[in-house]
This record gives C-alpha cells, sequence and structure tokens, in this order.
C-alpha cells in the first residue's frame, strides 16, 4: 500500500494524488474542528453561543434527543431515552461530550481516523435513529455520517495526519513506504 507524502507539495504541483491527499486531509480535519467544538461546548456552554452561529451544549443535546425520541415510533427506543439515558443524562451527557471532544481531537490530527471517524458515524447514525418517521430532512444526518464513513475507509489519517506518520494505514496495518 502505497503512503502519500507527509509534505504539501509546492504550489502549481498538485496533481490527482496530491488533490486527493490535500482534500481527505481538509474534510478530516473539518469533521474534527466540528466534533471537537460541539463536544467541547458540552462542558463549556458559554462558548456555545456564538455571533456566527451556535454549538450543541449539553442541554442543547439533552432537548434535541428527547425530541426526537418522542417522534420516533419505536416504542423500545422511546423508553430507552425516557427511562435510562434522560434521568442519568449528568452520566449520559458527559460521555457523549468526551466522545465528542475525543473524536474530534483524533480526527484533527489524523490518529488512529479510522477508529475515531466510525465513533462520530455512530453518533450520527443514532441521530439518524433518533429522527426517523419525524418529518425531518430524509438525509440530514447522512451527510455527516457518509462522509466519516469514507474517511475511516480510506484511512485518511495517512495523508497529513500522525497515522501516516506512523506508517500506519490507518487500519492498524503498518502500510509498506515505496
Amino acid at each position: 500500500m502505497k503512503v502519500a507524502p507527509q509534505r504539501m507539495p509546492a504550489a502549481g504541483t498538485l496533481d490527482s494524488d496530491g488533490l486527493f491527499a490535500f482534500g481527505m486531509a481538509a474534510l478530516r480535519i473539518f469533521f474534527g474542528l466540528v466534533y471537537f467544538t460541539n463536544g467541547l461546548s458540552k462542558f463549556v456552554p458559554a462558548i456555545a453561543h456564538t455571533p456566527f452561529g451556535f454549538l450543541i451544549d449539553s442541554n442543547g443535546a439533552r432537548g434535541i434527543i428527547r425530541a426526537d425520541a418522542h417522534r420516533n415510533k419505536v416504542e423500545l427506543y422511546r423508553n430507552l431515552i425516557d427511562q435510562v439515558v434522560l434521568p442519568n443524562w449528568s452520566v449520559f451527557g458527559t460521555l457523549v461530550g468526551a466522545t465528542e471532544v475525543m473524536v474530534g481531537l483524533l480526527l484533527i490530527v489524523g490518529l488512529l481516523t479510522p477508529l475515531a471517524a466510525i465513533v462520530g458515524a455512530l453518533l450520527s447514525l443514532h441521530i439518524q435513529f433518533a429522527t426517523l418517521f419525524s418529518n425531518e430532512w430524509l438525509f440530514e444526518y447522512s451527510v455527516e455520517w457518509v462522509p466519516l464513513l469514507a474517511l475511516a475507509a480510506f484511512g485518511a489519517g495517512r495523508w497529513y495526519g500522525l497515522d501516516g506518520k506512523f506508517g500506519w494505514s490507518g487500519w492498524g496495518i503498518r502500510a509498506r513506504r515505496e
């Protein structure tokens, strides 16, 4: 397996491989920033409300999951949220925030990228399931989990990330350097 170079090519020299590497790194870092900042806002709610828009703090996340679960037609799911998750939000909210921060940091630095991207995708898939039957835009959360699964599949930390510095393909396999 060929590992992309770790340095940014000189201006005007980006070939299709270089553009792909740059694109994968940019997408990985963008999703890392999204997860990191939303996770951080669970612990520092003051940063959740900016002049540019908002992040989802712990109270916001709790309200979203409550509203979405109550519209969901799967009774077992609604009961799980109402009887386990919401009454113990101090635990579950902390876990969600910590998971988002960790996923974000790992994606930003490109370390253990497939694992981080899959965990991030699972967080989004949960919300996708929660919004079923809610009359929301069908693809609202797909725009999060589909690219994250692509980042995982490609081992996007190989490009301008620590996975590449360590010679990892991203799946725990040392990549051959040619």
